[in-house]
């Protein structure tokens, strides 16, 4: 594993990554601090990274003609969990309704400011990268993460915050459905993303019957929230099971997923937001955004 690290690290752009890696590195003594989540500091915080990742930047000799850059979409999380980071990288897609193209072969690394990991590609499912066996964020740590695909090159920044435990489940019958019942839904003021994991009665789990699903805690509601169409609820049978996922959400990544929201769920009504890509991030070629979560997890049974 470690000549394959070396081998690895000799194909990098060395300057570019360890200079991120330092500016990565003083943030982090930042937020030993204390002052990454404490009013105006952040925003100076804010200010001192966008300076020093113009320092960074890498220059681009080569003429593309008229070929469009290289664009990604990456979709990467580290959390407090064992099993519970990756890295999806992919090409956009022309609708929503495609199927994603993984791409193979990229080169990740995350890093604390002290440690340093390689991300390795999963064998079974192309452009899925995950973590070795017990690596796992920190709350209150910030981490970068360094994308290399050919002479592509991008890199990010988040951080985890605490995240409450989960509140205790609850159902109300579906009046329509005898023996059937509707999720309650987390009663909570913390911004937070729940996403539930459903095996009806009589599902084996590896059946199309599973069911996966997102609620979103947010700080404040938004007009396109609030005036955004009316969702169909499903109620499930008594004696499904449930696997609730609690995500901590810190302000970078709440504001992207309200971003998502207002271009997904909550478009349809009287005050849809202008369409486009919302920003993450990552640089202006890549699309997504790389999540620090603190993460609690239950299994609950509907009774």
């Amino acid at each position: 594993m470690e000549k394959k690290k070396q081998n690895d690290l000799k194909s990098l752009d060395i300057n570019h990554f360890w200079c991120i890696l330092g500016v990565q590195a003083k943030l982090q003594r930042i937020v030993e601090k204390g002052s990454i989540l404490t009013g105006i500091k952040s925003i100076c915080l804010v200010a001192i990274l966008c300076l020093c990742l113009s320092s960074c930047e890498k220059p681009i000799d080569k003429d593309f003609g008229n070929t469009p850059p290289l664009k990604i979409v990456a979709e990467a999380m580290i959390t407090n969990r064992d099993g519970e980071s990756y890295v999806k990288l992919s090409l956009p897609m022309a609708s929503p309704n495609d199927t994603p193209i993984g791409i193979s072969g990229a080169f990740v690394v995350v890093s604390d400011g002290v440690n340093t990991e390689i991300i390795s590609e999963d064998s079974t499912h192309s452009g899925i990268y995950r973590p070795e066996p017990g690596i796992k964020g920190v709350s209150g740590k910030f981490y970068m993460i360094y994308i290399q695909v050919g002479e592509y090159i991008d890199s990010a920044f988040t951080y985890l915050i605490p995240v409450t435990p989960l509140n205790e489940f609850t159902t109300r019958a579906d009046d329509s459905k005898p023996g059937y019942f509707f999720i309650s839904g987390e009663n909570s003021s913390d911004p937070a993303m729940i996403r539930y994991f459903v095996t009806p009665t009589g599902c084996s789990g590896d059946d199309f019957c599973a069911m996966q699903f997102d609620e979103y805690i947010l700080s404040s509601f938004d007009i396109p929230q609030i005036f955004s169409p009316k969702r169909e609820s499903l109620s499930f049978p008594a004696g499904s099971k449930v696997i609730r996922k609690k995500y901590s959400l810190n302000p970078d990544y709440e504001a992207y997923i309200r971003a998502i929201l207002s271009e997904t769920e909550w478009r349809g009504g009287l005050f849809d937001v202008q369409p486009g890509n919302p920003k993450g991030n990552f640089g202006e070629n890549t699309l997504g955004f790389f999540a620090g979560c603190s993460l609690v997890i239950d299994t609950v049974v509907i009774n």
